[in-house]
């Protein structure tokens, strides 16, 4: 005899939806309670400290933030700076929009936008002059520092400008 809603207890409810947890609930029932619990935590942890797909964004933003502020930005000997200008930009609208710290997200972002930028900015050194591997370091740190501190000031923005005096 089926139960009234009222008088469902949690076993109730988690049996109805056995068909549509697959394969997780068969994984969890194998393993000891608080094995399963404390992976269910760390992946939840894990998630709430790095999103791949807010870092998949992120990257889109900041990848064009350093194009556009290569294209853009006419600064003639100093043109990576433009690029991690751009980055630094984008970086700082992100954080501005986006409610949840994006400080992680944007640094890795901000690393593999300028050193891609970097080393094909500079393709003949990275390929034949022996210099690649340094090059791209330097434009992926300076990118990582870039993103990370305009996400910063961009939340930090958007946390002065909400907060009640």
């Amino acid at each position: 005899m089926p139960q009234r809603s009222d008088q469902r207890t949690r076993d109730s409810v988690a049996d109805d939806f056995t068909d549509v947890l697959g394969d997780d609930s068969a994984d969890a029932e194998s393993q000891s309670p608080e094995t399963s619990s404390f992976l269910q935590r760390a992946k939840h942890r894990a998630v709430g400290f790095f999103s791949p797909r807010l870092f998949l964004y992120t990257l889109v933003l900041l990848g064009g933030g350093t194009v556009a502020g290569n294209a853009f930005i006419p600064l003639p000997f100093l043109d990576n700076l433009a690029g991690l200008l751009g980055a630094f930009v984008a970086a700082f609208v992100l954080g501005l929009a986006v409610e949840r710290s994006t400080i992680v997200e944007s640094a890795a972002a901000g690393a593999v936008a300028a050193g891609i930028t970097a080393m094909l900015g500079h393709f003949a050194l990275t390929a034949f002059g022996g210099m690649g591997v340094p090059l791209v370091a330097f434009g992926a740190g300076t990118g990582l520092v870039a993103g990370a501190l305009g996400a910063y000031f961009g939340g930090d923005l958007r946390d002065g400008l909400t907060t009640d005096i």
